[in-house]
């Protein structure tokens, strides 16, 4: 059963519709990105104050990747365990700024650095430019770590739908090169199979802020045509083997379409020996972890996984 703030803020979204307002999937791109990129912004709970907040670039495959650090209160002076952050949006909308008091929170709750990534979108640039920016985003913090504040020991990815998808990824492919992967990874109601057959999609295509329609508008600005949906890029859940793997902390909504196949990656984590924390949420919407003004479910699962991380850390 939906949670009662669930419920009223989809009918809020209905009723706006109704009025007037365009479904995102019916605008252009570039003006639905605007539009929802403000409404996302709003939608977050007041920033909390942090103790320093840091913005810049770094080197990446096409040029200068923004990023923006946050140090959070309370802490000693010196390295951090640090967080890299990729933001939710579809590969398609999202920014810094749409998670800026997501990843405050986060930052004090685990007494870690947060440092939120702001990879490339498409339909300017399609896959594989936001992994091939992630990827290059987590390999420069970590092998300029001291640079960034940050303890080279104790760094994680983590990311909320795409971000999260762009996490596990991120840990494959630093595991497929042997190279050092994360030391922890957090996927928020991630994206983990491109080829969306699973029950959860059926079920929850339609009415549940995440539509089957939108999902279809963000893929087909993000996935050229004639793209192998099982390239492990896309579809991190269909690696032949995840051993090995940095632990994990994986949330799933249960009126997500997205549920089950995240679901399904912790469960493939779990039974190959990753030390895996699960979690759903299950009376609540795809969104919620950043749905705060809104959505005090998120709050919870804020502070749930930022405590999960901290306990892995140490901190």
């Amino acid at each position: 059963m939906l949670d009662a703030e669930a419920r009223f803020l989809l009918d809020l979204m209905e009723q706006a519709v109704k009025e007037g307002r365009p479904k995102l999937q019916t605008l252009p791109y570039a003006q639905g990105r605007a539009a929802v990129d403000k409404m996302s912004e709003d939608s977050e709970a007041d920033p909390p104050e942090v103790a320093e907040t840091i913005d810049g670039t770094l080197p990446g495959p096409a040029g200068a990747i923004r990023y923006r650090r946050y140090r959070p209160l309370g802490v000693e002076p010196g390295a951090l365990p640090t967080l890299i952050y990729y933001h939710g949006g579809g590969f398609v909308i999202g920014n810094i700024e749409t998670h800026d008091s997501t990843c405050r929170r986060l930052a004090n709750r685990s007494r870690c650095q947060v440092i939120s990534i702001d990879y490339r979108l498409a339909p300017e640039h399609p896959f594989p430019a936001s992994t091939d920016d992630s990827i290059a985003a987590f390999r420069h913090i970590r092998d300029n770590a001291e640079a960034f504040g940050v303890d080279p020991k104790r760094i994680a990815v983590g990311g909320d739908s795409a971000g999260g998808a762009i996490s596990a990824v991120v840990c494959q492919a630093c595991r497929q090169s042997g190279e050092a992967m994360p030391a922890f990874q957090m996927l928020i109601y991630p994206a983990t199979d491109s080829r969306r057959q699973t029950e959860s999609h059926k079920a929850f295509g339609d009415g549940y802020f995440l539509t089957q329609e939108l999902i279809d508008w963000f893929w087909k600005a993000y996935i050229p045509a004639g793209t192998d949906l099982t390239d492990l890029r896309l579809s991190p859940l269909l690696a032949a083997d995840v051993a090995g793997l940095p632990p994990a902390f994986v949330l799933t909504a249960g009126f997500d379409p997205l549920r089950d196949e995240g679901r399904a990656y912790a469960n493939r984590l779990i039974d190959a020996g990753v030390k895996t924390t699960y979690v759903n949420y299950p009376g609540t919407i795809h969104g919620f972890f950043s749905l705060t003004r809104f959505l005090k479910q998120g709050l919870k699962a804020n502070d749930e996984a930022a405590m999960v991380m901290a306990a892995h850390f140490g901190t």
